[in-house]
């Protein structure tokens, strides 16, 4: 490599690290913070719900003589009687806490012990947390308001009056070891008044319970009545940034045909609330990596809208708990991470008469990513798995990992021999790739001579050159062909490591988790590119790919030489692009690495044995001899034109005779 080139590598390797250094300040701020942040207070979000303390309940509403006026037998007691209670529910695989306020859910635990928390608690991971109150007074599967419609005036449009219920107590009716029934009036100013009746009851061996929600005209005349119904309120983040948590919402396109429309959480900090309206709602969703909670209602067509909505995560935003890291170092940082979400059907409105009933029934799903677990809950679940690009390759990824987990129950072993199975199909091309290379060095005497004599004649040297190549069966640039056969699988697994729920807290040697970096200490600071994580497989990567490009024989040609001079940089970019991701695709490029090692020394051993030798000479001379239209006008021997000759004529096509290039 010449000096010139290698100021200007140099530089533009400054100019990468400095970039990067100051995306890092302004995404993350000063370094060297102390490892325990101050507690802030948390801002007020936008309509905050408080939940109504139970020492100064609320003032009733003035009562309503409508309301005298129909007998309502299951009518609650007054509010100021009913009191805030937790209640549990669980069966095989969900344990659930249940409040009166807004008849709402208060946390969800999976119980399954292979869906652990992605967090240590003393020696080992508790059972996963899947839903709690991640912002205060943001509880799940709750009716938020209530919207009375009423057509008093025949001559003057309807009015609309909203009547929040989320923080209302409600009266538990029947609570049973797998049933719970919640009751509440619910009235306007007007003197309408709407009893509701929630029904949940859980199936001994389901990721779901069932909800029936029934709504009774209580007063004297007719409304119309519609309501807002609030999903899943945010979901544990596997990490503290994702890409993968938000919103999802399925949309029946035809006869098992449904489209899903993603929003990220991240996206709805950016006051990204526009509604998903449609005719044929199937479900509505939160989701992160592994996991999702699904709110699906039994008839579609009492669904006019969905909205997304964001959750702020209390824990993240005051750097607490778990996410006490040195790096979120601003409050607009942690703002920004701590972005979750929730989903809130709007209902079509329902038309009561006095004394009127109507139901309405959904059920709340709680599931593992797992596609049969999703396949058995139908209406195009199963597509909550996102593999994204090549989505084919990885789930043929998974298959083989899967496959071979049956006979070797590890999925560290289960890559490595991926990787090998990769590389065997890949060894034709990377053993014509290395004997290439060992023409190419063998050559080198012949292009110095070339270069030599045509020192003042580059377009001449070049074709010369190109000749000398296709005579020899040289390729120069055949050395690209296994490195990019290998990005379409190295972006599957990717994909697959992050969304194969199998793969989920699988370890390997020194790693707990192949979907996660395998750091094995903090540090109490936090430094520019590690963060606060000190990660060895990608050090280790690195090494290999340095040892790697170390055993590459020798190109022919200079640029060929500078080209590999450069290439030695590679595994400090590839550390940085590494440095935090999943370790299991880390493990895969360096076995792939070690592996192309090993093959470069088996083909090297017998590099001696390589002669210099025109390739197929006879088969050319043949053509030649048989004539033709397309031997016409060519030498004898020369056979059918390669890519080589046809590249060459087009340069040639492209430049007069003076070597200079064509308007």
């Amino acid at each position: 490599m010449d000096k010139k080139t290698l100021i200007q590598f140099l530089l533009l390797s400054v100019l990468i690290l400095a970039g990067w250094g100051i995306i890092y300040y302004v995404k993350y701020g000063r370094l060297g913070l102390p490892a325990v942040l101050p507690q802030r207070p948390v801002p007020q979000q936008p309509a905050p719900q408080q939940p109504a303390p139970p020492a100064a309940p609320e003032q009733p509403p003035a009562p309503v003589p409508a309301v005298q006026a129909v007998e309502a037998p299951a009518a609650p007691q007054p509010e100021e009687q009913v009191k805030p209670v937790d209640l549990k529910l669980e069966n095989k695989h969900l344990q659930m806490t249940w409040t009166n306020v807004g008849a709402s859910l208060r946390s969800l635990v999976l119980l399954d012990p292979r869906y652990k928390a992605p967090y240590y608690e003393g020696d080992g991971r508790p059972p996963l947390t899947l839903l709690r109150e991640f912002q205060p007074g943001m509880l799940s599967d709750t009716i938020e308001k209530v919207t009375f419609i009423t057509h008093r005036d025949p001559q003057a449009p309807a009015t609309h009056t909203d009547v929040p219920t989320a923080d209302k107590p409600y009266k538990v009716v029947e609570h049973g070891p797998d049933r719970i029934v919640f009751e509440r009036t619910v009235s306007d100013d007007r003197g309408d008044v709407l009893l509701i009746r929630k029904t949940v009851s859980v199936p001994p061996d389901s990721y779901n319970y069932d909800v029936k929600l029934e709504f009774q005209n209580v007063s004297a005349t007719p409304y119309e009545a519609a309501f807002a119904l609030r999903g899943a309120a945010g979901i544990e983040r596997e990490a503290l940034a994702t890409r993968n948590l938000g919103t999802r919402v399925a949309i029946e396109k035809g006869p098992n045909d449904y489209k899903i429309v993603g929003r990220a959480a991240q996206k709805l900090n950016a006051r990204d609330d526009t509604p998903n309206e449609s005719s044929r709602i199937a479900w509505a969703a939160v989701a992160n990596h592994y996991f999702a909670a699904i709110l699906r209602p039994e008839d579609s067509e009492w669904v006019e809208s969905v909205a997304s909505e964001l959750i702020v995560e209390d824990d993240v935003l005051q750097a607490r708990g778990r996410w006490n890291t040195p790096y979120l170092s601003r409050i607009q940082d942690r703002r920004s991470l701590a972005a979750d979400a929730t989903v809130v059907i709007n209902t079509v409105p329902l038309s009561l008469e006095p004394g009127g009933k109507t139901e309405e029934a959904y059920a709340f799903i709680a599931t593992p990513k797992e596609r049969s677990l999703l396949a058995a809950y139908g209406a195009g679940a199963e597509g909550l798995i996102e593999f994204g690009w090549f989505s084919a390759l990885s789930r043929i990824a998974v298959g083989i990992l899967k496959a071979i987990h049956v006979v070797l129950p590890n999925y560290g072993i289960a890559i490595l021999i991926l990787t090998g199975l990769v590389r065997l199909g890949l060894h034709p091309l990377t053993r014509k790739q290395q004997v290439s290379m060992i023409k190419m060095q063998k050559l080198q005497p012949q292009i110095a001579e070339l270069q030599r004599k045509y020192a003042d004649d580059k377009q001449a040297q070049t074709k010369e050159q190109m000749a000398l190549f296709q005579k020899y069966g040289v390729h120069p640039l055949s050395g690209c062909g296994p490195m990019l056969l290998q990005l379409p699988v190295l972006i599957a697994l990717y994909r697959a490591l992050g969304a194969a729920i199998e793969l989920r807290h699988a370890g390997f040697l020194w790693i707990s988790d192949l979907s996660r970096p395998d750091t094995i200490l903090h540090f109490p600071i936090s430094l520019p590119l590690l963060q606060d994580e000190l990660n060895v497989l990608p050090v280790l990567m690195a090494a290999v790919m340095f040892w790697q490009q170390k055993s590459m024989p020798t190109p022919g040609s200079e640029q060929a030489q500078q080209q590999q001079k450069m290439m030695k940089w590679m595994p400090l970019i590839f550390v940085v692009f590494f440095y935090h991701m999943s370790s299991g695709l880390v493990l895969y490029w360096t076995a792939s690495s070690a592996i192309g090692i090993f093959e470069r020394w088996l083909i090297n051993r017998r590099a001696a044995s390589i002669e210099l030798k025109p390739v197929g000479a006879a088969k050319r001379a043949s053509r030649g001899q048989a004539g033709g239209p397309k031997a016409a006008g060519r030498p004898a021997g020369a056979g059918r034109p390669t890519w080589l000759e046809r590249l060459q004529k087009l340069v040639e096509e492209k430049t007069d005779s003076g070597g200079r290039k064509k308007k």
